[in-house]
């Protein structure tokens, strides 16, 4: 895309988005790419950007950040390691691996998540490894950028030699001092070094009372640093040595450096693919901090933005303490290009529409870059092949122009320039010179602009380019919006609907003389005043009508919503009901089967017993009284079905008395009794005891609890006696909730929480339900975990896909 005028950064406020982005990038190289970035030549090129910048934001939002550490610029360190022989220090070689280290993590984070980020792992294919050579300088040059002592066996040999030896110097040292001390000869007492050599500091007057070598004087004279004739032997050698570990430095060096010399070519395309990563890194950091998103790429040249909003007031407001700073911005829904191509934008001064218009320009220069948008993501736009702005003033007293002549220079270059797929903005057109003359020119650039099919946006204050934009076709007026009662813009774009400048009004609300506004009307004459009258009454009926659309709007989104809702907990008792019939079925059937093989068996022992009286008899006798058993089985069965049925039915506005939990009764726990388990609120029968445990129900489900998880709220009598009207149902799929938040609650807290939570989801007889945790440091969710591993009734649990949460989020199957 190409841009006019050189200044249209300025103008349109990027150059605060590019100073916002030199603040995110890492290194020198990203910083490189951002002063040589332009926008795209080809849509090809731009949607793959676009990409790699969306899945950065992805990885910065739902997954661990690329591990982009370090993107040092190397380059001066491989320009002197490719002559023969040569060397860099050892500081330069640890820059180099940290790199590698780099380039490494990167190559693998996006290999591993490839389906995830399949942009970015193209990118990070081009990266070659290196493993051999980061093995190498890893072996020889330690973390502080030092060369390590191992790093040969003649350089580990050389300095324990030369530590011995010090220490030695050292020992001989301290003895030769302590005499001077003890003749008085000494002046302080610690040695010290000088030029390379251990001394001991010795007052001038009894420098010849003790042997040795002179190799300095203090700035008084009063101090001689003199090297004991005993040491010299000891400092020679440690000065030996230390020559040795120097040649050894260096030939380790020169050998870690061929290596960098023969992968030169591999590490500067690693630098390249690190400096593209720290450029989308800088991209998608930004686009998250102002909420922005990828639009939709279209060619058609149709502009369609859904509540978007200036990035330069969301930067400036961000990072700039003003008193400004907490009120929202107003967003712009705006299109051009499908059923018109030439929008004017009309209203009163500081009312937006500049705003507006740079709005549309900034988001499509943004894109151009490779940028996402602040506005919704269905939004959609094209790459422009040119983007030409008039906006401002460039009068300029070296090259003669006026503010007019610069008008007039801008719409010349439009004019030459123009084509189907540009982007004219054009702000205040027709200003500069005499009213009638600039309106008439700006109308017959806005013809000739619409004729070629250029998209063009004009703000104006012109009556008679209103009157033009409202009978032209493909030309279409727009305005901002004004609260007529109070004279404030309110920065709402509406399209379709022409804007008064409302002069007379502002300037009677700021107090001008009320003879002078009505000489002012009159002087304007009397059709300018009644196409304003005209505009104000057409604005203020669109008001209205837009007022009491956005009523009806929501008035049928809520009846949508609760249509819905309805319609979902039918769905959910039609289900329960099939649930519990199909339940019946099952017992029922259970039933008959069991019965007959009472029979049969009652039968295969009449035969047995050879038709003897007594044993008949008794056969007989269980037989009955399976009879019986089965009779009061089906009747228990009978009652659930119909209680379950009678709870479905009861209505919505059931009051809270109706919902409170109920109260503890008094006595030991027995079969029969009412009871909830640990905090909840849904009564449970107890059908039997063992030990210190109990097997409770609620209709068709059973479950052994601790009796200290119990607490108890009424005895088998007391529902008798209810005979069902305070009987609480058990709970159903509508009642539990298949999903819990506990991000912020302490661990002990969280575990309690889970284990109602799991309790009721096990009550509901629900299949999968989840537990929103967050990240954090991974405590909370390991401690949940733990918990889940020891529950029986827990069938499988798992972390969220990235998309639904990721590691903040887990998923658990209970067991069925």
């Amino acid at each position: 895309m190409h841009t006019y005028p050189v200044s249209i950064e300025e103008k349109l406020g990027f150059d605060i988005v590019r100073r916002r982005l030199g603040q995110l990038v890492k290194g020198a190289m990203g910083q490189e790419r951002l002063d040589g970035m332009t926008p795209a030549r080809t849509q090809g090129w731009l949607a793959s950007e676009l990409d790699r910048v969306h899945e950065y934001q992805q990885a910065l939002q739902f997954d661990t950040a690329p591990p982009l550490q370090h993107v040092h610029d190397i380059r001066e360190v491989l320009r002197k390691a490719r002559p023969e022989d040569a060397y860099v220090s050892a500081e330069a070689l640890h820059a180099v691996r940290q790199v590698l280290v780099t380039s490494q993590r990167i190559a693998r984070y996006c290999a591993d998540r490839r389906a995830d980020y399949p942009s970015l792992a193209k990118s990070a294919r081009r990266i070659d490894p290196l493993d051999d050579v980061e093995a190498h300088l890893k072996a020889v040059i330690d973390d502080d950028g030092t060369v390590r002592d191992d790093a040969s066996d003649a350089l580990l040999r050389i300095r324990r030699q030369i530590r011995d030896r010090r220490n030695a110097l050292r020992r001989t040292l301290n003895r030769e001092l302590q005499k001077a001390i003890g003749k008085g000869y000494a002046t302080e007492d610690q040695p010290t070094l000088r030029a390379g050599r251990m001394v001991i500091p010795i007052r001038a007057e009894a420098k010849r009372k003790v042997d040795g070598f002179i190799h300095d004087s203090s700035a008084t004279g009063q101090t001689v640093y003199i090297e004991p004739a005993a040491c010299l032997q000891l400092n020679n050698e440690v000065s030996e040595l230390k020559a040795d570990e120097r040649n050894e430095i260096e030939r380790i060096l020169r050998a870690a450096t061929a290596r960098i010399r023969h992968t030169a070519d591999a590490i500067q395309t690693n630098l390249q693919v690190l400096a593209q990563f720290d450029l989308t890194q800088a991209k998608a950091r930004l686009a998250n901090e102002i909420d922005a998103h990828v639009p939709n790429l279209n060619d058609d040249g149709h502009v369609a933005l859904e509540e978007a909003r200036n990035a330069a007031l969301v930067l400036h407001r961000l990072h700039n303490d003003t008193p400004d700073a907490d009120e929202p911005i107003v967003p712009l829904t705006l299109e051009l290009g499908r059923e018109f191509s030439t929008l004017v934008i009309t209203g009163p001064n500081a009312g937006g529409k500049t705003v507006a218009m740079k709005t549309v320009g900034l988001c499509s220069l943004m894109v151009a870059y490779g940028l996402p948008i602040p506005a919704l993501p269905h939004s959609s736009l094209p790459l422009w092949s040119k983007l030409i702005v008039d906006i401002g003033d460039e009068q300029s007293i070296e090259d003669d122009l006026s503010t007019f002549s610069s008008h007039v220079a801008n719409l010349r270059h439009m004019m030459r320039n123009a084509t189907p797929n540009t982007l004219v903005l054009i702000d205040e057109a027709g200003t500069g010179t005499d009213p009638e003359a600039g309106g008439a020119l700006a109308q017959a650039l806005l013809e000739r602009l619409t004729d070629t099919g250029v998209r063009t946006m004009a703000t104006t204050h012109h009556g008679a380019l209103k009157a033009y934009a409202y009978e032209a076709e493909g030309v279409e007026n727009g305005s901002m919006v004004f609260d007529q009662e109070t004279l404030a813009p309110t920065y709402q774009y509406q399209q379709g609907v022409p804007g008064s400048s409302y002069a007379f009004e502002i300037a009677q609300r700021m107090g001008l003389d009320t003879s002078l506004i009505d000489r002012a009307r009159t002087l304007a004459g009397e059709q300018t005043a009644a196409l304003e009258e005209l505009v104000k009454t057409f604005e203020t009926r669109t008001q209205k009508l837009e007022q009491r659309l956005r009523k009806a709007e929501e008035a049928q989104r809520r009846a949508e919503s609760e249509r819905e809702r309805m319609q979902q907990k039918r769905t959910s008792i039609e289900k329960e009901r099939e649930k519990y019939r199909q339940q019946a079925l099952e017992e029922a059937e259970r039933i008959v089967n069991e019965a007959n093989a009472r029979v049969e068996r009652t039968i295969r022992e009449i035969k047995e017993a050879e038709a003897e009286r007594e044993a008949t008899k008794a056969a007989r006798e269980r037989l009955e009284d399976y009879k019986t058993e089965v009779h009061e089985r089906s009747a228990e069965a009978e009652e659930e079905k119909s209680s379950a049925s009678s709870s479905q039915k009861q209505p919505e506005s059931a009051t809270s008395d109706d919902k409170a939990a109920p109260a503890e009764a008094d006595g030991p726990i027995q079969e029969g009794d009412q009871v909830v388990v640990d905090d909840g609120t849904t009564e449970v029968e107890v059908l039997e005891l063992e030990d210190n445990e109990a097997l409770v129900g609620a209709g068709p489900m059973h479950m052994r609890v601790p009796l200290h998880r119990l607490t108890k709220v009424g005895s088998a009598r007391d529902r008798s006696e209810a005979n069902g009207s305070s009987y609480s149902t058990p709970m159903t799929a509508l009642q539990a909730s298949h999903r819990i938040d506990i991000r912020g609650e302490r661990v002990e807290e969280a575990l309690l929480t889970v284990q109602h939570f799991i309790d009721d989801a096990v009550a509901a007889q629900l299949n999968q339900v989840e537990i929103l945790h967050g990240k954090g440091t991974g405590a909370l969710r390991e401690a949940i975990h733990e918990q889940l591993r020891e529950r029986p009734d827990v069938a499988h649990f798992d972390i969220a896909p990235i998309e639904e949460g990721g590691a903040g989020v887990t998923h658990i199957t209970l067991a069925s």
